[in-house]
């Protein structure tokens, strides 16, 4: 992957050259009005230290939050320094956050998932008075992305990053068993995953319990709205029907041996080790994972390919991933405006370039997608995914949304994973939450 980065690194050491020139002598703000005017916001005026919690862990994405706060602490014209602190995942640090707020100790810049939880309770910035100064232009993101961006009008997170569902199968597995294709249908898989396990002597399959990623994709390509209605107000895919067809489905498919069980903890991690030793054939999981599941296992003899999910009925692939931020509660003028600058920095297309080229999240601007034009030709993995995500919107975040998948999350762990409800318990467990949930 290293190499396929040099004609970005070309085009972003022109970019630091420009900005290095300007800078060099601490003029770089001359002919700029440094203090409001009016609703202008201000430009960062001295040298400041601000905070970014983010939620990328070890390995390839550690190592690219760590590059690119480097980049931007070693150029940009303000002298903003980052401190980056991996705080563990979105609900972590959603979590953290509300407590650091209450306590006037919270950063100034964070990664997060279902952003319009901490949107509601007024803690985020407006960017769009900066964008507007500075024509940064928000039309860049593809349209079914834009849905998290904004809340009632105020421009409030930009998709930092963003994945769609994929379908990993063992190629060599799945050839030997008499296939030579990938399913494109749920009838299809199961009929493939069957013979495969058969064979093998191991699991045809593994999907993990996400309710508002997996198995909401699953549910949608049935023709429901998924695990919660649109409107937020109930959870109609418990009286049409397909919450328990799928409910049913997967617990045959794990009674009848050749699907796996996920674990309860560090389930994907377990899941992707048993990709690699050839214990599980198949599974629906995340773009993001793309890089990480076809070079592992390559690595490990076996020979993986990416392609887009089969449905039901369709397809019905959903996407999702993590939006940046800036904290207003408790940040002055310059902290935010210095917060401003680093989110644009890191929203730019050669940075967007560079972070899906290095950690497998797929581009979300046109320009960042062209900078990788090299990439999709040679990897045919990676062209699949990105052209899989243009055709599914993100799943909006909500608090009802958040509360729900937990429940949603616990019925499904009751059925598959102890075996303490049937489906049918399950769906009737759910129907009888419904009133604490929603009304």
């Amino acid at each position: 992957m290293k190499k396929k980065l040099l004609s970005l690194v070309l085009v972003f050491a022109m970019m630091l050259t420009m900005v290095a020139c300007g800078s060099k002598d601490g003029d770089s703000q001359a002919g700029k009005d440094t203090t409001p005017n009016g609703d202008t916001p201000a430009y960062v005026t001295a040298p400041i230290t601000i905070d970014f919690w983010h939620t990328f862990g070890a390995g390839v994405y550690g190592e690219y939050i760590a590059d690119a706060v480097q980049r931007f602490n070693d150029t940009n014209e303000y002298g903003i320094t980052v401190n980056a602190t991996y705080i563990g995942p979105y609900t972590t640090v959603r979590t953290s956050l509300t407590t650091s707020i209450g306590a006037a100790d919270n950063p100034q810049v964070a990664i997060l998932g279902m952003s319009d939880i901490l949107a509601s309770a007024g803690v985020l910035a407006d960017m769009t008075p900066y964008a507007e100064r500075d024509g940064y232009s928000t039309d860049r993101f593809y349209d079914g992305i834009q849905t998290s961006m904004y809340y009632e009008d105020q421009l409030t997170a930009l998709p930092f990053i963003r994945s769609c569902l994929m379908y990993y199968y063992n190629v060599d597995m799945f050839a030997a068993a008499g296939y030579d294709a990938a399913p494109t249908t749920i009838e299809e898989m199961v009929e493939a995953c069957k013979a495969v396990s058969a064979k093998y002597n191991n699991y045809g399959f593994e999907m993990l319990n996400e309710a508002s990623f997996v198995q909401e994709y699953l549910v949608r390509s049935m023709g429901s709205e998924g695990i919660l209605d649109e409107n937020r107000e109930g959870a109609s895919c418990l009286e049409d029907g397909t919450m328990l067809k799928l409910l049913t489905d997967w617990s045959t498919w794990t009674e009848d041996g050749w699907c796996a069980v996920p674990k309860v903890t560090d389930s994907q991690n377990n899941m992707c080790k048993m990709l690699y030793s050839g214990e599980v054939a198949s599974c629906i999981a995340s773009s993001a994972l793309l890089t990480t599941i076809i070079d592992n296992a390559k690595e490990s003899g076996q020979n993986f390919e990416a392609v887009a999910v089969p449905g039901y009925d369709g397809s019905g692939s959903v996407g999702g991933g993590g939006d940046i931020s800036v904290i207003a509660a408790n940040n002055d003028e310059q902290q935010i405006a210095a917060a401003w600058e680093f989110v644009k920095f890191m929203m730019s297309d050669e940075e967007i370039a560079i972070r899906s080229e290095e950690t497998g999240y797929l581009p979300t601007t046109e320009g960042a997608a062209d900078l990788m034009g090299d990439l999709f030709a040679g990897d045919a993995n990676m062209q699949r995914a990105y052209e899989a995500r243009q055709t599914c919107a993100d799943v909006e975040g909500s608090i009802e949304r958040s509360e729900w998948q937990t429940q949603v999350e616990a019925a499904f762990s009751y059925v598959i994973q102890d075996g303490s409800m049937s489906p049918k318990e399950a769906i009737e467990y759910l129907e009888g939450l419904l009133p604490t949930v929603f009304y």
